[in-house]
């Protein structure tokens, strides 16, 4: 009977121990991952860079607002042209434009990073000053895009509203029509 409850305890143990093991690696395995990960990386850099954009010195400040105005503008074009393709709109060469303003916006992005780092505040400021018309200027290019998707929606709106106008007419006209034709007849 002693044999019986030191084999049982011995594998009782055994079960227990592959148990842990196994919950311990694969909780390695998950915190690998989870730290590993892109989405936790961009998040953690978003809110360290929203942070940045709310310091009290402008020299900190600004290359993070920079930096979140050129991501904004960004995002608001490639919304404005999925829309667009989405809604059947005429593009034209307008996605491969974004992506050499997206390109820019990069670059200048990392520009912006180091200038972040400039230990020198002399030349950290220099460098922000002439950033930053950099910045607005492609951010006034993205605009100028979504501007352009914007005006050529107006004209296919305006198109599209004049063929429903033409067509209500005609069928208000259609039942006018058969109103002063069957529509005074009594029924038998």
């Amino acid at each position: 009977m002693l044999e019986v409850f030191v084999e049982a305890l011995a594998i009782g143990a055994g079960v227990l121990a592959a148990l842990g093991a196994g919950t311990g690696v694969a909780g390695w395995l998950v915190m690998r991952k989870v730290k590993r990960s892109r989405i936790i990386e961009r998040t953690k850099e978003r809110g360290m860079l929203a942070a940045r954009a709310y310091a009290p010195d402008p020299l900190t400040r600004e290359p993070a607002r920079l930096i979140g105005d050129l991501h904004r503008s960004s995002r608001a074009t490639h919304l404005a042209l999925a829309e667009a393709t989405a809604q059947g709109r005429p593009v034209g060469d307008l996605p491969r434009a974004a992506a050499e303003i997206d390109r820019a916006g990069a670059s200048l992005e990392n520009l912006l990073r180091a200038a972040d780092r400039e230990p020198n505040r002399a030349l950290k400021q220099e460098w922000t000053i002439d950033l930053a018309a950099q910045a607005r200027a492609l951010d006034e290019l993205s605009a100028e895009l979504r501007r352009c998707l914007l005006q050529t929606s107006r004209s296919i709106d305006t198109l599209q509203l004049e063929q429903a106008t033409n067509r209500l007419r005609t069928e208000i006209s259609a039942m006018g029509t058969w109103r002063d034709t069957y529509g005074n007849r009594q029924t038998w």
